[in-house]
Formats: structure tokens, sequence, C-alpha cells
């Protein structure tokens, strides 16, 4: 069961995903990254992923959702992830910050 939490704070949209990601409710939580992308204009996210337990099959499916914002010229702060899964989701130079903590996320999108 995945558990999806949003919050707006100066204009950068707050994620935080509680529970299981695995392909079933990735389409949870595809949902809602759309609807905010495209039909709110949303362009900075913060997803916390401290409370996650990952199923290996979803990774494919977080980097083709990532592409999607940052064809939309948005930025992504993913926190709470470690460094296995980092290396899962890869790296995209000014769009894409890893933090621990959310609070850490304004220094990378407000620059």
């Amino acid at each position: 069961m995945l558990k999806i939490e949003q919050e707006v704070s100066r204009g950068i949209m707050f994620i935080r995903l509680i529970g299981d990601l695995n392909k079933n409710s990735f389409s949870s939580f595809g949902n809602v990254i759309n609807n905010l992308l495209y039909k709110q204009g949303m362009q900075y996210f913060v997803i916390d992923l401290y409370d996650i337990d990952f199923e290996d099959s979803v990774f494919l499916n977080i980097q083709n959702k990532l592409v999607e914002i940052f064809l939309s010229s948005g930025k992504v702060v993913l926190c709470g992830i470690d460094d296995n899964n980092k290396m899962k989701i890869g790296y995209t130079k000014d769009k894409l910050f890893y933090v621990k903590e959310e609070r850490e996320a304004f220094k990378y999108l407000w620059m």
C-alpha cells in the first residue's frame, strides 16, 4: 500500500511517499505527478522517499517520470534515498538533486 502526502511551500511541491512502491502502486504516484505537472503547472518537486520500500522493477518508471518533469523545465530533489538506489535512478546535472532532509531542498530549487 502506498500513501501519498502533498504540500506546497514557497512554490515547491513536496510529495511524501510512505509504504511500498511497486509496479501497481507506481501508477498512483504517476497520476499525481501528471496532474501536478500538466494540469497545475508545477515545476519544482521535492519527493521524500525516506519511508519507501522499493521494488527493483520501479526504477525505470521513476527515471521515465523524472524525464517528463525535466522536459517540462522542471527540477526535482529526492530525499531519503540511499547511495545504492541513487545509482539506479541516476544523475542529471542542474535538474536532479539528492539530499538527506527536505529542508535542504530550498538551496537547490531557489538558486
